[in-house]
């Protein structure tokens, strides 16, 4: 009917505000959108598939309970990744895995080929989904969601920071640390 609004052209707002106001199928409707992405998320930042599960079903838990509190500061997509970094932490503070980072950076660099002839053409190669797995599965937990979220989620450097909770820098930072720690995982693997 004309006038009316159609649920399949729900922004994501709005879909939140309805579930705040308890509507069970616009909840079912976000999480039908975003599911994936979540999943993915979860997956990088936890040791597997179970763990990845209990973390997906702990962040719709969490969004739909505090489905009133949301501020409209960033893309409810933001939001939802933000809950499932949390989640994640807090499954790995429980199994008692939180990672430290005791690399100094140059370490890195060397290990990732820095100096290298031609180190464009190795990564290239490189980008196999069998040895990406494998590559992603060796690194620390936040470094694959910062590696998720920007390049497999594509979220702006803005979006990253404000999902993990950190200053646009300090993003950067950790981003570049990921992606040296990758490439460094990549060449251990051996050569294409």
């Amino acid at each position: 009917m004309p006038g009316e609004e159609s649920e399949s052209v729900l922004t994501d707002a709005e879909l939140l505000k309805r579930t705040a106001a308890g509507e069970r199928e616009a909840f079912d409707e976000l999480v039908g959108r975003h599911q994936a992405a979540v999943f993915r998320f979860a997956r990088a930042a936890t040791d597997g598939a179970a763990a990845a599960e209990d973390v997906l079903q702990e962040t719709f838990l969490a969004a739909w309970r505090a489905a009133a509190a949301f501020q409209r500061r960033s893309a409810v997509r933001t939001w939802l990744l933000t809950i499932a970094r949390n989640q994640a932490w807090h499954h790995r503070e429980r199994a008692g895995r939180i990672p430290v980072d005791d690399v100094p950076l140059p370490e890195l660099g060397v290990a990732a080929g820095w100096g290298d002839p031609g180190p464009e053409e190795g990564a290239l190669r490189s980008q196999r989904r069998d040895r990406l797995a494998r590559a992603l599965s060796a690194l620390a937990p936040d470094e694959r969601e910062i590696l998720v979220l920007r390049e497999l989620e594509e979220l702006t450097g803005e979006e990253t920071a404000a999902a993990l909770g950190i200053g646009l820098a300090a993003m950067k930072s950790r981003l570049h640390r990921a992606r040296l720690r990758l490439a460094a995982e990549l060449r251990r693997d051996g050569p294409c």
